[in-house]
């Protein structure tokens, strides 16, 4: 036997033929998290009972990282796996997820041979077999076993139902994989797990009808059809109420095949689908789940992509859970929509520099409105620019006439005190006016920092901000007032009567010294 190790938790062997397995020192045993056995032989291989029992002391406990064993029979003649050859793999070790494969890949069809309770007491989360068959029973193989998903690929399973009263295997999930022509009850016989799925492979014709006592058939998967999926292929499967989950693979999915699933909760899309009728979408009134993570978007035809984008917008809202594809190699414009949805905008940002003119274009109308509103409101975003913020400074409170404001302070007030100097004004050096003094004028304002007073009493019913009216006088510290009276106002004005009086005076005399007088000459008549 030939082992590598690879980073010292994955160990991959190969045996040229099959041999006891037996460790050459103990110190040899480490603790791994992945072994790979590769059986390589050309001969008739017969596998004991506790055969590979000693794999267990290759692995270590943990609670963090998951453990597998996966054995690759390769090119032999014939398969015998006699009772408990796998029996008590992964016991007594600690894991959170433990994974067996077995694959089995012989030079001639139905080599392989299973006797019963080959996996006696395997109590393993997921056990995987690739085989072609399995030759003896689905009840009689599985017996005695704790597995939470089984997987079967490729193999005809047999049913025994005589062996229901003695099985006491407790499997929780079955999932057979086929490639056949007609799907139906015989090629599908019912087994004792509480989840099954049939996922079938170059399918020409489906028998729903025969499945109309499975209780437990929770899953149907068509993959790669020979046929379009129409109403008259899924017709029947309305009656099966425990079907939750389908899945098509397939090119094209006619009008109205939807309306036989529309109770189903999961619907997954394939890599092959071209079109699709989207009006059927909006038949899946109990859908939760839609599963486009394979579906190549640039390569639907007709108005599909785009309305698979709208029903997907819309029911979004409405708490349907969506998986996209990971990746967007070609910046598909429904794809950077879709995705806008459920990621942080990185492959918007990533595909906008070099795709945003195309996406403005774009043939979907509900991806076109998108980046525009978007190209939009960047826009706006650049042209505008933040509001200049500049403090507000509240006027000072003058008092000209030595009376109380009516809205004042119970706290002590600041005064300020404002000096307003009353320059005279420039004229021409030709003109001749008066003199004016430059008066001295000083105020005294209140910098009232609250309008409220916390302990002012209930009754004298004051306002949020200022207090009633109280027409007491008080009296304040300081008065420095500025006093302002009638005098000096009837001085300006008696000033300016005299100046007008002078000057009409002046007017009269000027215009009567330099007036012409003529005297009348009475007229005589003319001399001829």
């Amino acid at each position: 036997m030939t082992c590598t190790c690879y980073e010292s938790i994955d160990i991959r062997c190969t045996m040229p033929k099959i041999a006891p397995l037996a460790f050459v020192s103990p110190l040899a045993i480490r603790s791994f998290q992945t072994i790979d056995l590769k059986i390589n032989s050309e001969e008739h291989i017969r596998l004991d009972p506790d055969y590979f029992i000693l794999l267990n002391k290759l692995f270590t406990n943990t609670t963090q990282h998951s453990l597998s064993i996966t054995l690759r029979f390769q090119n032999f003649y014939s398969f015998h796996a006699e009772t408990a050859t796998f029996r008590n793999l992964f016991h007594s070790i600690n894991t959170p997820y433990s994974r067996f494969i077995i694959e089995l890949h012989p030079l001639k069809a139905k080599s392989i041979i299973f006797e019963p309770n080959t996996f006696d007491n395997l109590n393993v989360h997921e056990l995987s077999i690739y085989a072609d068959s399995l030759t003896s029973s689905f009840e009689s193989i599985f017996n005695n076993t704790n597995i939470l998903h089984l997987n079967i690929e490729g193999a005809t399973v047999a049913h025994d139902p005589s062996l229901l009263s003695k099985f006491t295997g407790q499997i929780r999930s079955l999932k057979v994989t086929r490639m056949i022509d007609s799907v139906n009850s015989d090629e599908f016989p019912p087994f004792p797990v509480q989840s099954y799925t049939i996922e079938a492979h170059k399918m020409r014709k489906l028998n729903a009808l025969s499945f109309s006592d499975y209780k437990q058939l929770t899953g149907l998967n068509i993959i790669q059809p020979d046929v379009s999926i129409t109403p008259k292929v899924l017709n029947g499967l309305e009656n099966l109420s425990s079907l939750r989950s389908i899945s098509f693979d397939a090119e094209r999915i006619a009008d109205g095949a939807l309306k036989h699933v529309k109770h189903i909760q999961t619907l997954i899309l394939g890599s092959y689908l071209r079109m699709l009728d989207t009006e059927s979408l909006n038949l899946l009134t109990s859908l939760k789940q839609l599963d486009v993570r394979y579906v190549q978007f640039s390569t639907l035809q007709a108005n599909t992509s785009c309305a698979l984008a709208d029903y997907i917008n819309r029911r979004r809202m409405l708490g349907l859970t969506v998986y996209l594809p990971n990746e967007n190699i070609d910046c598909d414009c429904i794809l950077v929509f879709l995705n806008t949805m459920v990621d942080d905008g990185e492959q918007l940002i990533r595909c906008q520099s070099t795709n945003n003119d195309r996406c403005l274009f774009s043939s979907c109308p509900i991806v076109s409105e998108y980046f525009n509103r978007k190209q939009i409101d960047h826009e706006i975003i650049q042209v505008n620019t933040p509001a200049l913020l500049t403090p507000s400074i509240a006027s000072p409170v003058v008092d000209f006439n030595e009376q109380d404001s009516p809205y004042y302070l119970d706290s002590k007030e600041e005064r300020t005190t404002v000096s307003i100097i009353m320059e005279p004004s420039i004229y021409d050096e030709d003109e001749t006016l008066p003199t004016t003094t430059s008066i001295p004028a000083t105020t005294t304002t209140i910098i009232a920092p609250f309008l409220t007073d916390p302990e002012e009493p209930s009754k004298d019913f004051s306002t949020p901000l200022m207090k009633r009216l109280n027409f007491e006088s008080k009296t304040f510290g300081s008065s420095n007032y500025l006093i302002v009276s009638w005098i000096p106002f009837a001085i300006i004005a008696s000033c300016l009567f005299l100046t007008l009086l002078i000057a009409m005076i002046s007017y009269i005399i000027y215009h009567q010294r330099h007036t012409v007088s003529f005297k009348l000459i009475p007229q005589t008549l003319p001399i001829i």
